[in-house]
């Protein structure tokens, strides 16, 4: 675990470790911070948005995100800019202040996905890789699918995906981000269970 010093992006959506994130940005403090990150190779915080207020304020956020890392950006036709950014490691919020352009800094913890025992793994975990492996065959899935860098045997990039993919409300994949990663599975078997998709 690793403490360091990030800028955040509250959005209202979760993003997972390995995720992809395509994002139109066109606030000014974004658009530094973006500059900023591309410049120095940095990443940026993404946390859930619990409650916006009003401008001028920033939003209250959950304290459990996941660092992002733009890989890829375009001009829009709007002339906003378009990125694109993946999903690296969940952290932690210690502390955290707005600047003066209402940028919000954070101090946060990176959060380490040990990898669990094979006892701590839920029996269904060979269904759930091939539930995930026949919804990633779904037409409307293609151009997610061009994003996404399969690797079947790591359980932390399947739980994620599933995670993902789940018609869950966004503060169910929250609750599940938070996690550790045993218990995200053991979660995501059950819900899979009880929706009688295992």
């Amino acid at each position: 675990m690793t403490n360091i010093e990030v800028p955040l992006f509250p959005l209202t959506t979760v993003l997972f470790p390995h995720g992809v994130l395509p994002l139109r940005i066109f606030e000014p403090r974004y658009l530094s911070m973006v500059a900023e990150c591309m410049r120095n190779g940095s990443e940026f915080g993404v946390v859930l948005i619990i409650e916006s207020r009003e401008p001028g304020i920033p939003a209250r956020f959950h304290q459990i995100g996941t660092l992002a890392r733009i890989e890829d950006f375009d001009q829009l036709d709007d002339g906003h800019l378009g990125i694109t950014c993946r999903g690296s490691q969940r952290f932690k919020v210690l502390e955290h202040a707005p600047q003066e352009d209402l940028l919000v800094h954070a101090v946060i913890e990176t959060l380490t996905d040990a990898a669990p025992s094979l006892t701590d793994l839920p029996e269904a975990l060979p269904s759930m890789r091939t539930f995930l492996r026949d919804l990633m065959k779904r037409d409307e899935l293609k151009e997610w699918l061009k994003t996404i860098d399969p690797d079947w045997d790591n359980p932390l990039w399947l739980s994620c995906r599933l995670a993902e993919l789940l018609p869950l409300s966004m503060e169910s994949r929250q609750i599940l981000l938070e996690m550790p990663l045993a218990e995200r599975l053991s979660q995501l078997s059950r819900v899979m269970r009880d929706n009688k998709l295992l």
